[in-house]
């Protein structure tokens, strides 16, 4: 079978719908061989995936997912193979977690105040574990009728991007998120930078880049399976000419593994693998 690697992936302890063995075993039979589980704000389930790495038969490093607000806009960093037992990384993602509760609470009183009849719990039921956050306050609105499918959440009258319900990430920029994935011994990746809407265009250009080079950006996630092949090209070059780590991510979550419709050069896979230890 064709090797292939997934650095994005979710499990429930984040937004994913799957445990970490099953989300594995689900990635580690898309032919993956190398592997990151990145959930958001969290690495709880990081220790329990590399415990089960060797029985699923899947090279793993450490990974997290971290939330931040640039030019009014929210922007994710990754991390990986950072210390997971580093004590103020914990802490730092502890109080990150705890800051999506609070803002999810925020969110189910913004929608109360547009006349929809969510309460918290009502979000919480929507959670496969203790992780809660927009797409459990969707599948609430959802189960209770207000929209007609879970995208259908995401828009500006809702829970879309600066929505009327929309809380943003407070406290943290990219420049502090890269700074705390590399205090614990990690390297930093921009996630999907073709899915940002922060202005006119879609996507991060290489002026952005630039800045969060000079924070210390260590690579871009070219390769996702929501890129087109132009963003994808165009992310691949910047990461190039600018000599940053290029990196592959589904970002699954739940339904079918999309590693199938990802069409990653062999050269960017082979690179990768040499990581693995």
């Amino acid at each position: 079978m064709f090797q292939r690697v997934d650095l994005h992936f979710h499990s429930n302890h984040s937004d994913g719908v799957f445990s970490v063995r099953d989300v594995l075993e689900i990635v580690a039979g898309g032919g993956v061989v190398f592997g990151a589980l990145t959930d958001h704000d969290s690495i709880s389930g990081v220790k329990e995936a590399l415990d089960l790495s060797s029985e699923i038969g899947i090279k793993l490093i450490a990974g997290v997912e971290i939330s931040t607000m640039y030019d009014d806009g929210e922007v994710h960093i990754l991390g990986y193979d950072f210390d997971p037992d580093d004590a103020c990384f914990n802490d730092f993602l502890e109080a990150r977690f705890k800051e999506r509760t609070q803002k999810v609470r925020e969110t189910v009183n913004k929608l109360n105040e547009l006349g929809y009849k969510i309460t918290f719990d009502d979000v919480m039921e929507q959670s496969p574990g203790p992780f809660v956050g927009r797409p459990n306050v969707a599948r609430a609105l959802l189960e209770k009728g207000y929209v007609k499918s879970f995208k259908d959440a995401f828009t500006p009258e809702l829970i879309g991007d600066k929505g009327k319900a929309y809380v943003a990430p407070k406290g943290l920029d990219p420049e502090e998120a890269i700074k705390r994935i590399h205090m614990a011994g990690g390297w930093a990746v921009l996630a999907h930078p073709g899915l940002y809407k922060n202005k006119v265009k879609s996507g991060l250009e290489e002026i952005d880049l630039m800045k969060m080079i000079e924070w210390g950006l260590d690579g871009i996630e070219a390769y996702h399976s929501q890129h087109t092949s132009a963003q994808s090209k165009y992310y691949h070059e910047m990461a190039r000419i600018h000599g940053l780590k290029i990196t592959v991510g589904t970002d699954y979550h739940e339904g079918t593994y999309p590693i199938e419709i990802m069409n990653v050069p062999r050269e960017i896979v082979i690179e990768l693998l040499k990581m693995v230890r």
